[in-house]
């Protein structure tokens, strides 16, 4: 009995330690670029792989007048493979001395590399008139990603059982909260996913994106997120994030409070709407002058 119990215990070690160095691979291939180019600085510079040749690159980033987005990135990024493939550990002074360079950022003349250019919300009826005139596939992805203001990585991960047609909602992975959130749908867009799985025969764990052959043979795969940023911007001439974007800014526009925007975008931060994505647009400005 006892060498059963050993034989369980060493079994869930293992199981356990391939877990996490499952999870600790993947971040470390999310950041192999940034590391690449930090290893390829050390070899031009003849410094070592270290915390303190980190405090150097990070300095060289700023000089060379690149954004704090690509700052903190590399920082966060490097920092990954020092403490988790090198084993080193960032004292408290090295914290410290990074973040007395982030804020470097602050400073007047590298203020403007704060700023962010992401992509504009659209007039929301001009959306809608370009969706209507896709096909079956196209018009029920297109308003799933409008109506809830989905990113691209969680509408790729959608299959059909996520969506409850008759409560007019869809459960939601967020990747970047790590949970499932409940998102509303209109009539509209329900009518759209209905004309689109009958056409298709889709069937519950099929992906609501799929991918769809020069034939029109539509398969149930999940899709990288550059394929359907590609996949949008061929179909409406511009990105994923700009639907986004539009929900947003229409929900905002029409009277809703932050929280409730929240609650359908997926925002777990007040603060990130109301400072990145609403935007209010020329002819709304035009109305009060």
């Amino acid at each position: 009995m006892g060498e059963i119990v050993n034989l369980r215990k060493l079994n869930d070690d293992i199981l356990t330690e391939r877990a996490i160095q499952t999870q600790i691979d993947k971040k470390l291939k999310m950041y192999a670029g940034d590391f690449n180019r930090f290893e390829e600085y050390c070899n031009q510079q003849k410094r070592s792989i270290s915390f303190d040749s980190l405090e150097k690159y990070l300095f060289h980033t700023i000089q060379s007048r690149k954004k704090l987005s690509t700052f903190n990135r590399r920082a966060a990024g490097v920092k990954y493979y020092l403490i988790n493939q090198y084993g080193l550990l960032e004292t408290e002074q090295q914290t410290h001395r990074i973040a007395q360079l982030r804020s470097m950022y602050n400073n007047q003349e590298y203020s403007e590399q704060k700023l962010m250019h992401g992509q504009s919300a659209e007039d929301k009826n001009e959306v809608m008139h370009l969706i209507d005139k896709l096909d079956t596939r196209a018009k029920a992805i297109a308003l799933v990603n409008l109506v809830t203001a989905n990113r691209p990585s969680e509408m790729i991960s959608l299959r059909i059982k996520h969506f409850n047609l008759k409560n007019k909602s869809v459960s939601v992975y967020m990747t970047k909260q790590k949970g499932w959130h409940v998102k509303r749908l209109t009539l509209n867009c329900i009518n759209a996913i209905r004309a689109y799985i009958d056409k298709y025969q889709l069937s519950e764990n099929d992906y609501f994106v799929g991918k769809v052959d020069k034939h029109g043979n539509l398969t149930s795969v999940k899709i990288s997120d550059t394929a359907y940023r590609n996949t949008i911007h061929r179909w409406l001439g511009f990105s994923p994030y700009t639907l986004r974007k539009t929900q947003i800014t229409a929900m905002h526009e029409a009277g809703a409070d932050l929280a409730t925007i929240a609650t359908q975008s997926g925002h777990s931060s007040l603060e990130t709407i109301s400072k990145h994505y609403l935007e209010i647009h020329n002819t709304t400005i035009d109305k009060y002058l």
